[in-house]
């Protein structure tokens, strides 16, 4: 059975697969660098629909770091798998850590 940081950060990458999706349905109807698209919260919850508004530009900064994720304000696992590394209005970058940066690590490439 996976550990509980490898269960939470699969979670977390598969809100970033959609994410990408998001990004890349955003570019196919040529939505502006600088105009928001509502994204979803990265975070460990898999029962989270929370939206995180972000130009794909934004987006694009935040995802060139594999390790790094963008979560809603309060929605940090800092205690289990994560630590904050940048925030912004209505989002919080954060940064995995140990066995889950491992597990970020491999389903990034």
């Amino acid at each position: 059975m996976p550990s509980l940081e490898a269960r939470l950060a699969r979670n977390e990458a598969l809100f970033r697969s959609i994410n990408e999706r998001i990004r890349e349905l955003a570019e196919r109807f040529e939505r502006l660098a600088d105009e928001s698209v509502a994204f979803v919260c990265e975070c460990a919850d898999q029962t989270c629909v929370e939206r995180i508004s972000l130009t794909p530009a934004q987006y694009d900064d935040i995802r060139a770091a594999p390790l790094d994720f963008v979560v809603v304000p309060g929605h940090e696992a800092t205690r289990l798998v994560e630590r904050v590394v940048a925030q912004g209005e209505g989002f919080v970058v954060v940064r995995k850590v140990g066995q889950a940066a491992d597990v970020a690590r491999r389903l990034a490439e």
